[in-house]
């Protein structure tokens, strides 16, 4: 019986060996290497594998300026932008009735205004000022609104002589007369509204950004300051911040060159990219997409902040410029002269079977600057410095 035990134990030790010494995994060997093993890294690089590609601009229909955290004024290049600003006057009860008894007098007023953003000449900035006339809001503005308030202005208001400059703060005064109104306004009523003041640009060498009451930092507000006295008794000075704001954008085309492609905050110019993936196999998992785009420092005309980020959109239809918003967005950043990010999600979708329509490429600040970035064509005659998509998936060895 103790023989028998030895020769099974014998016979089953040399079934394993037999299975060791195999080149190629068995059936049974097969199943016991880790998949990790069998996984392959690549690579395909629109540079080296040369995807079909095209890069082109188009005009957005308009861009809704009421909700940015910026409004702008000036002219630069190919914009002018004029602003709007009312202001939001309060007095306390008892300053009303001494107003409104004649008691209390308006002995001087001006404005700040701090800049959070220039292109340009940062050393000049002119402009006009007038009394808007006509009741506007930033959230419904539409160009007839803009006909019934620029109908409405009257003279230049700007007393010039006060005006001041700096990188810091723009101070100066207007006509005392529309102040002392809407003093008495405020008195006579607590609810009522000025409907502020209509900015033009005269000069014609610069863009400059100042806060908006989108972005709720009162410390940086453009700033009605009224210095108001009671004779005799007290002088006390009331700061009035912007009640609402708006910016206006009117532009010609931007100048083209014969390498380089203009997408430009304010108007509205955006870019449509279109790679061919049908060269990536349909049946892997991608690990990452890069997109790059490559600037044109020689067009290409950035204020201060500069566009920090380009966003990515993935086209429905590309004819009507309509893009898939459920399917998010991807960033790219700026480094070394080279927007670039990961848009794996919208090429994923396209060898899963979506319709490759490409993508819309927007400026991230398109409505709050007025910077212009030239990137350089999908024809370009330096192949490296054209638009490039590099993708990088996995995929099982076969056995």
């Amino acid at each position: 019986m103790h023989n028998q035990k030895i020769k099974i134990v014998f016979f089953i030790s040399l079934i394993f060996v037999s299975f060791a010494c195999n080149d190629e995994p068995t059936a049974v060997g097969d199943a016991l290497i880790p998949n990790t093993d069998r996984i392959e890294l690549k690579k395909i690089d629109s540079y080296n594998n040369s995807f079909n590609q095209s890069f082109s601009t188009f005009q957005k229909d308009s861009l809704f300026f009421g909700a940015s955290n910026r409004v702008l004024l000036g002219s630069y290049k190919n914009l002018s932008i004029d602003m709007l600003l009312g202001f939001g006057i309060l007095f306390p009860d008892s300053l009303k009735e001494s107003i409104n008894k004649n008691e209390v007098v308006l002995k001087s007023s001006w404005i700040e205004m701090r800049p959070n953003y220039w292109i340009g000449d940062k050393s000049h900035l002119e402009f006009s000022v007038k009394e808007i006339n006509q009741n506007w809001s930033s959230s419904n503005f539409n160009q007839d609104t803009l006909n019934a308030v620029k109908a409405s202005l009257g003279d230049d208001i700007l007393i010039k002589d006060s005006y001041s400059f700096s990188d810091s703060l723009i101070k100066f005064s207007i006509d005392e007369q529309v102040v002392n109104k809407w003093v008495k306004q405020v008195a006579e009523n607590t609810f009522a509204l000025n409907n502020g003041l209509y900015f033009t640009p005269v000069s014609k060498t610069g863009i400059v950004g100042f806060q908006a009451i989108a972005r709720f930092i009162s410390s940086s507000f453009v700033t009605l300051n009224m210095v108001l006295e009671k004779p005799g008794v007290y002088v006390d000075t009331i700061k009035a911040v912007q009640s609402k704001d708006l910016h206006i954008v009117n532009k010609t085309e931007p100048e083209k060159n014969e390498n380089s492609l203009i997408l430009q905050s304010s108007s509205s110019i955006r870019g449509k990219l279109w790679f061919d993936v049908s060269s990536v196999p349909t049946d892997v998992v991608l690990n990452k997409a890069t997109l790059s785009l490559y600037i044109d420092e020689q067009h290409t005309f950035q204020g201060k902040p500069k566009t920090d980020s380009v966003v990515v959109s993935f086209f429905e239809n590309k004819n009507q410029n309509l893009v898939k918003k459920e399917f998010g967005i991807s960033v790219l950043f700026n480094k070394d002269n080279t927007y670039s990010g990961d848009i794996r999600q919208f090429v994923q979708r396209w060898i899963n079977g979506e319709n490759n329509e490409g993508m819309e490429i927007k400026l991230s600040d398109e409505d709050r600057s007025a910077n212009t970035i030239a990137f350089f064509k999908s024809d370009y005659q330096v192949d490296s410095l054209r638009p490039r998509l590099t993708i990088f998936y996995t995929t099982v060895k076969e056995k």
